[in-house]
Order: structure tokens, then C-alpha cells, then sequence
């Protein structure tokens, strides 16, 4: 394998970072103009990078939202000629984080790689021979380090950096964990100037002038299934624990100031695996919204035991009233069993009385629920149930997950590694649609039971939608349900004709262009 230390000298050109996300497939329950949310990770760590090393240029293209191609994108790399490219995909899109560090690394770049997916592949990412440092863990403090031993060309420094791994000689180097960082405040806002700010959400109508922002990092809970808390966690000896870190109100108010203000973001969409894993910070924040005049649109994930929680305390009513309309739910199974199982600590009973408050005191909040089949032991009848609780619940939209054995969660196997990435392709959340895929006897069950399982109080629901009016909830809701419709619809004649083979995404024209 290559060294990371050739023997010339630092140049000039040794002195620009670039990270990049290259063009990619949409998920198909999203709409073209708010399918890519702002990558807040390139945004936070570039703040960092250029304060900390101020001789470094250091930029950000987002190929998606500037909807580029691959060939535009060969053609801005060559341009720019970075000597270094920062690389983060999701597990659906290792394709494309490849084909980029091939690119890359044929321009003469380095290749650093992090984030949820690469950071929990670092063995099998480095031994392709495309990447040259992976990144643990999160990125801001242990880029600079990693930044400033690589331009050093002296080797014994790589090593002294913390939260890396890397080649030596053939054998893959990880260092010790780097601690996280304690104090988020201290981070400096994040380079949103890098960003092609006005391109997210700019024809919208879920989510119009879109921002991504959040609270804080990490989870208070465990789930087998999730691979975001170990993303944010803290190693206790060789364990590695959850851990919840938030920004203060404060902080907070000044980043939304701004979006708002300076960049002329409506919508905040909170990326947080939780967003109310807190008790008191989001509607501390809420208040300063409100005295400030903000009432922005928002989107988060939320825990449904905290919204019971944060109901009885009144901390939901504030953040409604300073502008959160989405409540995205992890409610997963309809029975306590299988839950444990998955170490969620949320239950079925939370669920119901989170639905029963939002829809009796906030009735103008959507609603969106996550479940996941395809546990040891599922049959048809376990996916017919998740139906059953999702309709019972009355929630707007639900999506039925298959668990996927993500890089880093309880599921995940080694053998499971595809150094081509297209087996990644089919970690993307959507049932496969293949008749003989391994959840293909659940998968029917679950399409059967969404065309012909029409209880009245799911026809009241859908009748709901087409009510006269202008309520966000419902006009967002027609827009989810015809997209679910069309998918399933899709779905159900792909698998008569034998099945697919792009895995639900959708490639847009400009993918290739």
C-alpha cells in the first residue's frame, strides 16, 4: 500500500481541504427539492479546520444540492485540485463515497473518510486502498490533528493523533478513542458561508429555505438498531456508552439568529437522534424564539416517553408555539417483547399516550412513525400487527423499516462487507421488493395488508386529508400519502414482473451528467 508520506515537501498545494458529497440516488418518499438536507457535519468541522489552521483553504461542494453530476464533478476536482478530500456517506451511498475517493486518489489527493458508516468500517475501507486515514467517532478536534501530522510527512506523528485509523506497512493502525467534546459551545458556528445555502428546500413545499441544525449530540438510550448513539458515544474502558451532550439556549438562539437572519432559513430541521432527549433545553430555547419574534418551522425526531414527559411540564407546548410541526416517532414494534429485545426503552403504552396528546392538545403537529420487522421470528402476522398499531395509533404517515444490519449495530458481521458497495445499496431503509429477498414472505404480507386492510378508522384518516382548508398537517400528509402510494403501487408491479434492481432509489437525470 501507498504511504501517507511521500518524500517531497509541503507546498502550496498541500494547502486546501475539500470535503464533498458526491452526487446520489434520492429516497424516494422525498420530494427533488428537499431530498438533501444541508450536511451539517462538513459544515461544523470545516468552521473548525479554518480556525484552527489558518494557512489552510478549506471549502465545501455539495454535488447533490448544486444538482452535478459525476462528470461536472470530475471536472471541479480537476479544477480545484485539493490536496486533501473529506469524505462522510451513509451506508446506501458507499458507492458513491468510493467512486469519489477513487477519483480523488487519482487527481493525487488524500482521502480522509468518517462519519456512521466509514467510522465503523475502517479495516475493510482502508484495505481498499482508497482511503488513507478513517476518522472515529466525531470529527472537528481529530481533523485538525490529523490535518496537521499528514502535512507534517513525519510518520510517529499520525500515530499521536487520537480517534483515527490508518495503514502501516500493511497492517490497519487504530489509535485510542478520543474523548468527546464536552463543551459544545465551544465549537465555532458552523461555516454555513461554504454551503449552497440557498439551493436547500428552495422550491419546497414541506420544508421551505431549509436549514439542518442541532441540539446536541448523542442519546441517553441504547437501541440495538441504532447506529447514531454509538456515532456520539463515550468509551468507558473498551465499552462504549451513550452519552448526551447539548448545546445551551443561548448558543442555540445564535445559530438560528443566523439562518434566519443573515441566510434566510423558514424551516429548521433538527438532525438530533433525539431532540427531547433533554428536559429542559428545548423549551428554554422555545422561549427565547418566541421573545425574539422566531417562530420558524421545525422538524425532529422525538422519544415518545419525553414527549409524555415534556407535555405534563408544558416544554411541549412551547416548542409548538415557537414552530415545531413534525414529530417524527421511533416507535418500532407493537408489543413489549420484542422491544426488550431491541433494548428500546420506549414502549407501546408511551406511543399511545403520546398520539392521544399530540392529537387532543396539538392538533396541527404531523405525525410521522418508524417500525421496523424483520426480527428473528416475525411472520406475516408481526407485520400485520405494526399495520394494525400504526392505524390504531392515527398517526399521518408510517414507515415500515427492515432492520438493517448497519456497520457498528449489534447485527452487523464482517462477512457482510462488499468492497464494490453495491450490497449497501439495500441497506436504505425500503422494503426490497425482491420475491425471494430474505424478508420477501414478510414484505407481502405487509403490501397485502396496506391495499386491503381498511378498518374505518383508517378511512376516516384519509378522509381526514382531503378536508377544506389550509392546515399544514393535512396538505403535507396528501403529499406523503400520494408518494407512498405511488411507491407501494410501484412496489407491488415490480414484484410481479420478477423484482428490481435499484433498490426503490431514484436516480435523477443529472446523476451521471
Amino acid at each position: 500500500m501507498k504511504s501517507l508520506f511521500p518524500s517531497v515537501a509541503v507546498t502550496e498545494s498541500a494547502r486546501s481541504f475539500l470535503f464533498v458529497r458526491p452526487p446520489r440516488p434520492l429516497w424516494p418518499f422525498n420530494g427533488p427539492s428537499s431530498a438533501f438536507w444541508p450536511p451539517l457535519a462538513f459544515a461544523s468541522m470545516a468552521a473548525q479546520l479554518r480556525q484552527q489552521v489558518p494557512d489552510l483553504r478549506v471549502e465545501i461542494l455539495d454535488a447533490p444540492a448544486l444538482e452535478m453530476g459525476w462528470r461536472t464533478l470530475t471536472a471541479e476536482l480537476r479544477r480545484r485540485a485539493p490536496a486533501f478530500v473529506g469524505i462522510g456517506e451513509e451506508a446506501v451511498s458507499c458507492v458513491e463515497g468510493l467512486r469519489l475517493a477513487k477519483l480523488a486518489k487519482s487527481l493525487g489527493a488524500r482521502v480522509i473518510a468518517g462519519g456512521c458508516f466509514f467510522g465503523h468500517v475502517a479495516p475493510q475501507a482502508l484495505g481498499t486502498g482508497l482511503i488513507d486515514a478513517v476518522v472515529h467517532g466525531e470529527g472537528e478536534l481529530t481533523l485538525v490533528e490529523l490535518v496537521q501530522a499528514l502535512r507534517e510527512n513525519y510518520p510517529a506523528a499520525l500515530a499521536q493523533v487520537k480517534g483515527i485509523s490508518f495503514s502501516r506497512d500493511g497492517e490497519v493502525v487504530t489509535t485510542p478513542p478520543r474523548p468527546l467534546i464536552a463543551d459544545l459551545d465551544s465549537l465555532p458556528l458552523p461555516a454555513y458561508d461554504l454551503l449552497p445555502v440557498a439551493h436547500y428546500g428552495a422550491r419546497s413545499q414541506n420544508h421551505p429555505h431549509l436549514a439542518a441544525i442541532e441540539l446536541g449530540r448523542g442519546c441517553f438510550g441504547a437501541c440495538d438498531f441504532c447506529v447514531l448513539w454509538r456515532q456520539m458515544g463515550k468509551f468507558v474502558g473498551d465499552r462504549l456508552t451513550p452519552s448526551l451532550r447539548v448545546k445551551s439556549p443561548e448558543r442555540l438562539l445564535e445559530e438560528i439568529r443566523v439562518l434566519h437572519h443573515r441566510y434566510g432559513r423558514r424551516y429548521l430541521g433538527w438532525v438530533d437522534p433525539c431532540f427531547n432527549a433533554h428536559p429542559t433545553v428545548p423549551a428554554a430555547l422555545a422561549e427565547l424564539l418566541l421573545r425574539d419574534g422566531l417562530s420558524l418551522g421545525q422538524s425532529a425526531w422525538m422519544r415518545t416517553d419525553a414527549i409524555v414527559r415534556d407535555a405534563a411540564s408544558g416544554a411541549l407546548a412551547s416548542c409548538v408555539r415557537a414552530g415545531l410541526n413534525e414529530a417524527y416517532l421511533g416507535i418500532e414494534r407493537p408489543d413489549g417483547e420484542s422491544l426488550t429485545a431491541l433494548h428500546k426503552t420506549s414502549g407501546v403504552g408511551h406511543a399511545r399516550e403520546a398520539m392521544r396528546i399530540l392529537r387532543e392538545q396539538f392538533p396541527d403537529v404531523l405525525a410521522i412513525g418508524s417500525f421496523i420487522y424483520g426480527l428473528p421470528g416475525d411472520t406475516p402476522a408481526s407485520v400485520r400487527a405494526i399495520h394494525r398499531l400504526a392505524i390504531e395509533l392515527d398517526l399521518d404517515q408510517f414507515f415500515p423499516i427492515p432492520l438493517t444490519p448497519l456497520p457498528g449495530t449489534a447485527d452487523w458481521r464482517p462477512e457482510l462487507w462488499d468492497a464494490t458497495g453495491e450490497r449497501f445499496r439495500e441497506f436504505n431503509f425500503l422494503p426490497s421488493g425482491r420475491p425471494h429477498g430474505r424478508h420477501a414472505a414478510l414484505e407481502r404480507a405487509l403490501l397485502y395488508s396496506l391495499l386491503f386492510t381498511w378498518p374505518a378508522q383508517r378511512l376516516r384518516a384519509y378522509a381526514r386529508m382531503f378536508l377544506p382548508g389550509s392546515n399544514r398537517r393535512r396538505s403535507v400528509s396528501r403529499r406523503l400519502a400520494g408518494r407512498s402510494a405511488r411507491f407501494e403501487l410501484t412496489r407491488a408491479v415490480q414484484v410481479l414482473l420478477g423484482g428490481r434492481d435499484d433498490w426503490g432509489m431514484v436516480f435523477p437525470e443529472w446523476y451521471e451528467g
